[in-house]
């Protein structure tokens, strides 16, 4: 089905939904709790009664009549966001599903739906991919309300800039891990509006519309809560610009961001819903090994034994995966379920930066930035490898290791096809799959067959890098 402002479906009723968030900052770190609890009576036995389940809200749009809503509101739409981008209890999400289909995690279990996305051979019907698209544009409407909201009883609020930057986040995991043609439906009037399928560059474009409106919304403003926003909003921005192939302006926009900014996705034991879904699916679904030179063309993430890519060889109970065969080699970037997952950071800023110098034919300046990063991480410097070829492959190394597990890499490799001219044998991981079969040709998400109860929709626009 569509997804619009008003869907809230799932594979379970929410009984209680607790939603923890810290606004992100240099050193600084707040927590605010919101617990919202919805109960389902059982003296009650009418057949209509039962289908009339409570919207799981905390906030419903109804409910927002005033400035005293909007911090739940604002609470509601990271809760969804968290949940779509790094997951929760046992559930995947853009980040575990991108490295799956990439080269940063391999199956190590038995569910088909997850093999599809390993062995690059996606079908459009497929539960697991359903609920992944399901919830990234859940939390795409979340933040679009909480906006509103903003912008109808507090419009010079911090939030408000804040919610604009989780929307064009969104917008931006959505052009680079789906097939160009995401449909983007509306509740307007309390009627749905289908949307129709757009280009991957139009949604990248609404990425940047977004945080242009955050910068504005955010002003001069002073404030670290305001500041903050302002590099986050800034970050979107570029890494929308880079995916659109516009390397000196995304570098203008980022310029001067502290490299050690982050906002992050929190997580915490409040509920199951608030857990690292990447940790849970790793230490107890053990789901998911960390790849190794995955298809000949994959990085080797474990035996380079690089910082930024920590992991271990799992042992006991954990040392293979759900199947009881594949070896489980255990990511140790999110050790627990309170781990915290980045979003945006000024290292992506120092990155982009990288790659504008690189595209202008600058590599010393590139080397440099990136020897800089290096250093800041207690790395040794790097060597000028000498051809085109050789200092794109540097370039996006560096890329995949700093941002490992923060579904960056599907994009990146994408636009290696699309901006590089490689061919995706060449940069997605081929041939002989380990478990048998060969891996398919898909380099991107497809658009789930739920999408074609949209009388817009059919099918991707095209399944192009």
């Amino acid at each position: 089905m569509p997804i619009s402002d008003n869907d809230h479906s799932n594979s379970y009723i929410e009984m209680t939904r607790l939603i923890t968030f810290r606004r992100p900052g240099l050193s600084r770190a707040g927590r605010f709790v919101l617990a919202g609890a919805l109960s389902l009576g059982a003296a009650a036995c009418d057949s209509d009664e039962i289908l009339d389940v409570p919207d799981p809200d905390v906030a419903t749009p109804e409910s927002v009549q005033d400035k005293a809503a909007l911090s739940a509101v604002l609470a509601g739409a990271i809760g969804d966001f968290t949940v779509a981008y790094s997951g929760q209890s046992g559930g995947d999400s853009q980040i575990s599903l991108s490295a799956l289909f990439t080269d940063e995690f391999q199956w190590a279990e038995t569910f088909p739906t997850r093999q599809e996305v390993d062995i690059r051979s996606v079908q459009p019907v497929n539960v697991t991919m359903d609920g992944l698209f399901r919830n990234v544009q859940r939390a795409r409407t979340s933040a679009a309300r909480a906006a509103d909201g903003f912008a109808r009883f507090d419009p010079i609020a911090s939030g408000y800039g804040e919610a604009l930057n989780l929307e064009g986040t969104v917008y931006n995991l959505i052009g680079e891990n789906y097939c160009s043609g995401v449909p983007f439906s509306e509740l307007v009037d309390g009627q749905t509006t289908y949307g129709n399928p757009l280009p991957r560059d139009s949604i990248f474009t609404r990425a940047v519309v977004r945080a242009d409106s955050a910068l504005k919304v955010l002003g001069v403003a002073t404030g670290a809560a305001f500041a903050d926003q302002r590099f986050f909003a800034r970050i979107v921005k570029g890494r929308a610009l880079v995916n659109l192939g516009q390397h000196a302006a995304a570098a203008a926009a980022v310029a001067g961001i502290p490299t050690n900014f982050q906002y992050s996705a929190v997580h915490s034991e409040n509920s199951a819903r608030q857990h690292n879904g990447i940790f849970s699916l790793v230490y107890e679904g053990r789901r998911f090994t960390v790849s190794d030179s995955e298809g000949g063309n994959g990085l080797p993430f474990r035996t380079q034994q690089d910082s930024r890519t920590p992991n271990a060889r799992g042992t006991g109970s954990l040392a293979s995966g759900f199947d009881g065969t594949t070896p489980l080699f255990l990511e140790q970037k999110y050790p627990a379920r309170t781990t915290a997952v980045t979003v945006a950071s000024g290292i992506e800023a120092r990155l982009i930066e990288a790659e504008s110098s690189l595209r202008a034919g600058n590599f010393a300046s590139a080397l440099a930035t990136l020897d800089a990063l290096r250093a800041g991480g207690g790395l040794t410097s790097l060597t000028d490898p000498g051809t085109t070829a050789a200092r794109e492959n540097l370039l996006f190394r560096e890329r995949a290791y700093w941002l490992w597990l923060t579904s960056h890499r599907l994009g990146d490799m994408r636009r290696l096809v699309r901006q590089y001219g490689r061919n995706a044998e060449t940069v997605f991981p081929t041939g002989p799959f380990f478990k048998g079969g060969v891996y398919g040709p898909d380099v991107n998400f497809p658009i789930p067959f739920d999408e074609t109860n949209n009388p817009n929709f059919t099918t991707c626009l095209d399944r192009n890098a």
